[in-house]
């Protein structure tokens, strides 16, 4: 399954935490789940399976996650081959650009252990979330709180807040089923567009007949 995820931090230096999070799920008629703790959100995770979820903007969520995971007893390693349960990988540049995490769980479902997949939906949609909604023309658009608004541990949500996160999951998990629906399913803008331009040519063989021989 695919979703999208988004995650909502306080804006204290001193008492940065996640206080909210949404996901939603792309395939299934963008139903959308929300939370208040960033470990319910990595039970979240650790019951899906080989599943992928895609935060707009994931250097913002990614050093929150990362975060969680040092934290709690688990190991970056440099390549797959290496996973383990409580291990992850990272894709981030040298200049700071993240494009995709992949965590791997301990064991269920009779296996040593299962993964699952991060992206950045921004590399993939290079807008903010308001000019997506515009863009696409899309039934819903996005919202505003209250950023500063005090939010102490254990803050339950208000019913617009709960609308808040999950028009902003919903919204790009709405486009992103535009793009899926049409193949364009690659990691970043560019390898789409190169991959519909390659269509143009009949395909990836035809495009290297044409270009490279």
């Amino acid at each position: 399954m695919r979703y999208t995820a988004d995650f909502e931090t306080t804006t204290k230096v001193e008492d940065c935490r996640v206080w909210a999070w949404a996901i939603c799920n792309i395939d299934n008629n963008f139903e959308t789940e929300v939370g208040t703790d960033i470990d319910d959100f990595m039970w979240q995770l650790r019951d899906s399976e080989g599943d992928s979820y895609y935060f707009h903007n994931l250097k913002f969520d990614g050093e929150s996650i990362m975060y969680y995971l040092f934290t709690h007893g688990w190991r970056h390693i440099e390549d797959k081959s290496h996973a383990a349960p409580r291990t992850f990988t990272t894709l981030i540049s040298d200049t700071g650009l993240f494009y995709s995490m992949t965590l791997y769980f301990d064991m269920k479902s009779n296996k040593p252990f299962h993964y699952v997949n991060i992206y950045d939906s921004l590399k993939i949609l290079p807008f903010s979330v308001d000019t997506i909604a515009k863009s696409f023309k899309l039934p819903i658009s996005k919202l505003e709180i209250d950023y500063s608004a005090e939010r102490p541990v254990g803050y339950q949500l208000t019913e617009q807040e709960k609308e808040y996160v999950s028009h902003d999951v919903q919204i790009v998990a709405q486009a992103l089923k535009v793009l899926f629906d049409q193949g364009l399913n690659k990691m970043t803008q560019g390898a789409n567009a190169l991959y519909d331009f390659k269509n143009m040519f009949g395909g990836d063989k035809a495009f290297k007949s044409f270009f490279l021989y």
